[in-house]
């Protein structure tokens, strides 16, 4: 969706647009993003360091929505400007939230130990009780940590600590990662089940952010029994909001996604094609993490094709992307 012009913000007190920006943040990211940036230039527009706190909430919705789009940079820069005018003590929860999205921006990048130690950072500022939303988005970002990290069981345990305090958007969100832990495990059939769940809490609570993605794993999971048609309809939905909502992550998993799909079909010029487009959108994003994933895709597809001097050069790329990992 298209950002709206400068000249057409909301206007209004800038601790009112925050709140609905980040109320709003899941289910209308066009929105979400207006109000923040509204905010933002209003409290900009105060002297000195009166509107410091109002920048600060400003800046984690944009670092937030940011980084579910895959502006990897972008998101890390809104993340500093908001350590900068929000302090640990007075604002645990948005911190530890700042804390989160660090961790995804650090493991999508390969750095699974920076990742790690942002969110234990994050979880020494929450008080579950207080701060639930926080604590699941914590438990939901170490989760995937521990399953990149190859700790499944650990994963598993701590994804439903999270799914037995998440409630609603957030349930989604957890139910989409319970689904794709399962299928990276071979558990598909379960797998399948929780992915349908998070597509329906999608469309029951208006998780617009979360619905590619819920797409994507379900469609993973339909290929992994192969029921092919109904894979590629998930992925072409699945797409077509990523597409919309400019969510360049989204589009790269669900790209990669597909070219597996017409690989099995032994389509293997569309799967090359494929692989190749994903691997640029992962390329332009810095997206590390995914890079390795079509750089190995490609690998076999190469081989199949007979071009193993190509093969050989994915492999070697694939490593490399390896090698730079830090767990």
């Amino acid at each position: 969706m298209p950002a709206l012009a400068s000249d057409v913000l909301p206007q209004g007190d800038p601790a009112l647009l925050n709140r609905v920006a980040w109320r709003c943040r899941w289910s209308s990211r066009e929105k979400s993003e207006a109000y923040a940036k509204a905010a933002l230039r209003t409290a900009c527009e105060a002297p000195g360091e009166t509107m410091k706190v109002p920048r600060g909430f400003a800046y984690l919705t944009l670092a937030w929505q940011a980084k579910w789009r895959g502006e990897i940079d972008a998101s890390m820069a809104y993340c500093l400007d908001c350590e900068n005018c929000l302090s640990e003590i007075h604002h645990p929860e948005s911190r530890a939230h700042g804390y989160s999205i660090l961790g995804v921006l650090h493991y999508s990048r390969n750095r699974l130990d920076l990742a790690a130690s942002a969110v234990k950072r994050g979880l020494g500022l929450v008080n579950p009780d207080e701060h639930i939303e926080a604590y699941i988005d914590l438990l939901t970002t170490r989760a995937t940590i521990q399953r990149y990290k190859g700790d499944s069981a650990r994963s598993g345990l701590t994804l439903g600590l999270a799914r037995d305090l998440a409630t609603g958007q957030e349930l989604a969100r957890v139910e989409h990662n319970i689904a794709r832990g399962m299928m990276r495990d071979d558990v598909v059939e379960k797998g399948l089940q929780h992915a349908k769940t998070s597509l329906e809490l999608c469309h029951k609570h208006a998780n617009r952010v979360v619905l590619p993605y819920a797409q994507e794993v379900l469609g993973a999971c339909q290929m992994a029994l192969g029921d092919f048609t109904a894979a590629e309809n998930a992925f072409t939905d699945g797409l077509g909001i990523a597409i919309e909502d400019r969510d360049f992550r989204a589009q790269c998993q669900i790209i990669q996604r597909h070219a597996a799909l017409e690989h099995a079909r032994h389509d293997l010029e569309r799967a090359r094609d494929l692989n190749r487009f994903g691997a640029q959108i992962a390329k332009e994003m810095g997206y590390d993490l995914w890079s390795r994933d079509f750089a190995l895709a490609l690998a076999g597809v190469y081989e199949d094709l007979g071009d193993f001097r190509k093969s050989l050069d994915e492999h070697k790329r694939a490593w490399r992307f390896e090698k730079a990992r830090r767990t």
